[in-house]
């Protein structure tokens, strides 16, 4: 195996960047976000659980069409389950603990690509 092939593997033999999306992942567990999927629905919730493929449960899941607002109606879907195949974008509130509240926190935005983050057979769960 060449160097490239290898890559930078960890103490335990892991490679250091399926560690460093782990971790992400990990910290983003139970954060409010925002999954827009391709039929141009927004759901609304909180991260409870992932896998391989790229599947996501939200809890407290509310679902918009369109953009989430005020005036908006939206309807309880209370714990839902998203196929990866189906997500676009992903908007992560990481220090906010409820959706409703975006002042002063720091946000992230995921574009959803066909690469997988996590490349073993292990669930974030």
């Amino acid at each position: 195996m060449t160097d490239i092939q290898q890559g930078i593997l960890t103490s335990d033999g892991t490679d250091v960047q399926v560690e460093q999306a782990r971790k992400q992942i990990h910290d983003w567990l139970n954060k409010p976000m925002r999954v827009s999927i391709i039929d141009g629905r927004v759901l609304v919730g909180v991260l409870l659980c992932t896998d391989r493929d790229q599947n996501l449960i939200l809890g407290n899941c509310n679902e918009y069409i369109g953009s989430p607002s005020e005036q908006e109606e939206f309807r309880v879907l209370g714990l839902a389950l998203i196929p990866g195949q189906h997500i676009q974008s992903i908007y992560i509130d990481e220090n906010s603990s409820s959706i409703t509240h975006h002042s002063n926190s720091s946000n992230i935005s995921i574009t959803k690509t066909n690469d997988h983050i996590l490349d073993d057979d292990k669930s974030d769960c």
